[in-house]
């Protein structure tokens, strides 16, 4: 089966940082509106700044530090609601993605769906583009459906290359590429060029695991990693 093997713990973790970020800004919020500045202008409502007054320096500061409270207490307000919305959508999503071990199963609930749709519209009066719209969802998600069956029949061996690995796994859905030291910025760059990323928690550059990726790591490894004329760093090494 593809897919990452903690993808739900994955998302649970993702909706919980989300609304931690969120309470947490909700509380800054709250700490700015009831800061002791607007606390106190608050208990002298319309009380003017008196011009030349020995108090005119203090309650000019006052005011500043009050507005500039209230509108951090708005900013953060803001993205409280942000983050909260980001952890409502994750969790209320219907999205699919590749990375669920199960999609292959939703996909098919879905095209079952779909399929359902098009006969009950195809047996009413409907307008063109109804039909149109069903059926190329139903040709999209059978795509998606043969490219990941496919996908769970690819086979990719480990392959070292100068310096490193190139591995594929199966556990979290990525092709990765270990090093023996960290690789030179040109190295870095092509990397991140055709999709590679760094994973401090991996120690590895990975790319999710498809035939596309497959096909890159290869050409890779024999035009860059395995080259022999790749520039090495302004010391004289190949790695940094």
């Amino acid at each position: 089966m593809g897919g990452r093997a903690d993808y739900e713990e994955r998302k649970q973790r993702r909706i919980e940082r989300y609304k931690a970020v969120s309470q947490k800004a909700k509380k800054e919020a709250e700490a700015r509106s009831n800061s002791t500045a607007n606390r106190i202008l608050m208990m002298t409502p319309g009380q003017p700044i008196i011009i030349g007054h020995h108090s005119e320096r203090k309650a000019r500061k006052l005011h500043r530090q009050a507005e500039y409270d209230i509108r951090k207490s708005i900013e953060l307000s803001d993205k409280s609601d942000y983050y909260e919305a980001k952890a409502r959508h994750v969790e209320n999503s219907n999205a699919i993605y590749n990375d669920d071990p199960k999609a292959i199963e939703k996909l098919k609930e879905k095209l079952e769906r779909l399929e359902n749709e098009r006969n009950s519209i195809k047996a009413r009066p409907h307008e063109t583009w109804e039909l149109t719209n069903v059926t190329g969802n139903i040709r999209e998600t059978k795509l998606r459906i043969k490219r990941l069956e496919e996908q769970e029949q690819l086979v990719f061996p480990d392959i070292e290359f100068k310096g490193g690995k190139a591995i594929h796994n199966k556990e979290i859905n990525r092709i990765q590429l270990i090093f023996d030291e960290k690789p030179n910025e040109e190295i870095r760059n092509k990397l991140k060029r055709n999709g590679f990323h760094w994973s401090r928690n991996e120690g590895a550059w990975q790319r999710e695991f498809n035939k596309k990726t497959i096909w890159v790591t290869n050409s890779l490894i024999k035009d860059v990693l395995n080259n022999e004329n790749t520039k090495q760093d302004e010391e004289g090494e190949e790695f940094e």
